[in-house]
């Protein structure tokens, strides 16, 4: 049955890695009838964790679209991943989400993956729902839980609309705190709440009804002459604060015990914000509504490339209505295609749609120009719509084929790769030859390492990539070289002076001759060109590239019968060797700037370790309870700056990257770079 978008829910679902997300989706579809037995994600028999490394690594890696009903209405849960390597796929589903489900472990409380989904959500101002699970476990703790959340979760009243009844290995139920009733056990039957439970009810029904009252005048005027606010006022109330985002309701439960899922449900039926509410996607500021009957507005917001299926996209439609047999265009390449296939899609089942409205998330397979982020549209009604912002790469390895068969298949499995994860970049580096695959962590990194060789059937070595230094010269220095081979045919001769010098950074390369007289004729002043590309590319230090220099000829000779291309290139390249040495032939290194945003108490040791880096402090900001330190650091000291900054602050800093410029290499150092780049060749 097709949902009209205000009974549609969008959420997407987050939380720290291991908080108990997927048994929480597996709940959710039990309950909604989607699934007739909760699986386990221990084993992979999950809707959700369907992929074979997840059940390996016992954790969420891709994204999944979880469809169930609940009292009429359609959700669409998009369980992202918790670990922060998958940052995009958690930029991906609130692309896509009006509201936003974080799921907090009861016994660990706020933990680094809970403060990461607050401040995405936060960024894209989406409405939050907070879900304290795994109330069964032993040493549970609502109170310290509860207490955690507040000192991480800034900028937003935490109302809890639930409190347990029992905790940890007594936990019973949930105790509803607006319409003053507890539910018990796994059922959706409802009954007065114990008497023991009058005073905490009564605190934290104060500060619900106190939170609710303000989000309006006319209940804050009836709240301060001090009448009696019903249940629905307080729900109206709440209702707006959430939407705004000044409220953010707390509930309680275990997903695994099936205790409170039910009231949840029924709380998010109106706590979570309905699809034709959805914030305008369109690129440009315009008016904006959802509706059936528009135009086709709708984005892909994850990818993926299947042996068996072909490229599949997720797709949440904005507006209008997709049915299969339409002719459609995605805005990256703007062809039109015919859509062939449509489906609604649950973990890693496809069913066929005949067609699907505003609002509702589907997918749509073998659009071959579609990739995540593009918009969807007909050709008649094009439109362009906001993508998705997401992170730079901050981890990298190089990666080279482990046989010939691998290496005429890599390149293109790379790229499939890529577009499956748009925080996943392949880039190919000419200073170092080597070819890149960049990520947001190393755990995203080695997880698409092993899927080349579960899905591709290739096999790499990976290494830590090459700083790609630059060479250049310091101060201006001349030679000159004469080439003469005589072996009883036709000889070779050329004699060039040349003389190098420094440009500014970025200047590049520049070539002139202030040859007079005919000493050497013009047409050999591109064999010398020629010669001198040949070791600039080269290098004359370590074996990386020259840049910002100035070569001028500025004398010579040839002879009438022997002189040719190929002396005057041998020429150009011998002296350019001389030249360059006696011009002060330095290493250049890449320079990043670096800003890292750590909990206050942890700036001393950040600062310390930039400073240990070679690292150049410009500047402290205090953002809330964290400090943001920007810094210019050479990169060959942080191409692993992730792993150490985990370490020194427990997983709770932050950082990105950018690069700056090139800077001269302390001479102390040359030697070393010049002696490890020679041992990484010979390996």
């Amino acid at each position: 049955m097709a949902h009209s978008a205000s009974r549609i829910r969008n959420v997407a679902l987050l939380g720290h890695s291991g908080s108990g997300k997927t048994t929480l989706s597996e709940a959710f579809l039990f309950n909604g009838g989607a699934i007739s037995r909760m699986g386990n994600p221990a084993d992979g028999s999950t809707a959700s964790d369907w992929d074979p490394d997840e059940a390996e690594r016992g954790i969420s890696l891709h994204l999944s679209v979880l469809p169930f009903t609940h009292q009429g209405i359609k959700f669409n849960v998009m369980d992202a991943p918790g670990d922060p390597s998958f940052q995009g796929e958690v930029i991906s589903s609130l692309s896509v989400a009006e509201s936003a489900l974080l799921v907090v472990d009861a016994v660990a409380g706020a933990e680094v993956g809970t403060e990461l989904a607050w401040n995405q959500t936060a960024r894209l101002n989406r409405p939050r729902v907070i879900l304290i699970n795994k109330m069964d476990r032993e040493n549970a703790d609502w109170d310290r839980a509860l207490e955690s959340l507040r000192t991480v979760c800034k900028g937003s009243a935490l109302v809890p609309l639930t409190a347990p009844v029992g905790q940890a290995l007594d936990f019973q139920g949930i105790a509803d705190l607006v319409n003053l009733q507890a539910c018990l056990g796994d059922g959706d039957a409802w009954t007065d709440i114990p008497d023991d439970m009058a005073d905490l009810v009564e605190e934290h029904r104060l500060a619900l009804i106190e939170a609710a009252a303000e989000t309006d005048d006319e209940l804050t005027e009836k709240y301060l002459e001090e009448e009696e606010l019903s249940a629905e006022e307080i729900r109206r109330g709440l209702e707006q604060g959430i939407a705004r985002g000044e409220i953010t309701p707390v509930f309680c439960l275990s997903a695994l015990s099936n205790i409170g899922v039910k009231p949840l449900l029924d709380a998010l039926t109106w706590v979570a914000r309905p699809a034709d509410q959805a914030p305008s996607p369109l690129a440009e500021a315009e008016a904006w509504q959802v509706a059936a009957d528009g135009p086709l507005a709708a984005m892909a917001f994850k990818t993926i490339i299947d042996r068996y299926v072909g490229r599949i996209n997720y797709v949440r439609l904005f507006s209008g209505r997709l049915a299969k047999g339409d002719t459609v265009v995605a805005s990256g390449r703007g062809t039109e295609e015919r859509l062939a296939n449509l489906h609604s899609v649950l973990g890693k089942e496809l069913t066929p749609l005949e067609d699907a409205g505003a609002g509702d998330v589907v997918a749509v397979t073998k659009l071959t120009d579609m990739v995540t982020g593009d918009a969807l549209s007909h050709p008649d009604r094009p439109v362009a719509l906001a993508p998705a912002a997401y992170p730079k790469p901050l981890f990298s390895v190089a990666v080279t084929p482990a046989t010939r068969a691998d290496s005429t298949k890599l390149g293109q499995s790379l790229s499939q790769i890529a577009e499956e994860d748009p925080t996943l970049q392949v880039t190919q580096v000419a200073e170092t030859k080597q070819t890149l695959l960049q990520g947001i962590g190393d755990i995203q990194v080695a997880v698409a390492v092993k899927r080349l060789e579960a899905k591709y059937g290739v096999q790499v070595r990976t290494s830590t990539p090459k700083v790609p230094y630059k060479e250049t010269v310091i101060r201006t220095g001349s030679a000159q070289y004469r080439h003469k081979k005589q072996t009883g045919g036709a000889g070779q001769f050329a004699e060039v002076h040349m003389r190098v010098e420094p440009l500014e950074r970025g200047a590049g390369f520049q070539y002139d001759s202030e040859v007079y007289g005919g000493a050497i004729s013009s047409v050999y002043l591109p064999s010398i060109e020629k010669g001198v590309h040949q070791v600039m590319a080269e290098g004359v230090v370590a074996g990386f590239p020259a840049v910002d220099l100035r070569v001028v000829v500025f004398d010579g000779k040839e002879h009438p019968v022997d002189s040719k291309d190929i002396a005057f290139q041998i020429a150009g390249r011998e002296v350019f060797k001389l030249a360059a040495a006696q011009a002060g032939a330095t290493l250049l290194e890449p320079i990043y700037n670096l800003e890292v945003s750590v909990p206050e108490g942890n700036m001393g040791d950040v600062i310390g370790d930039l400073n240990n880096r070679r690292g150049k402090v410009l500047g402290m900001d205090q953002e809330g309870d964290r400090s943001v330190v920007k810094a210019e650091v050479p990169f060959a000291e942080i191409m692993r700056y992730g792993t150490d900054l985990r370490s020194m602050t427990q997983g709770r800093g932050t950082y990105a990257l950018e690069f700056l410029h090139y800077e001269e290499v302390p001479q102390h150092l040359i030697a070393k770079i010049v002696e490890d780049n020679r041992e990484q060749d010979e390996e």
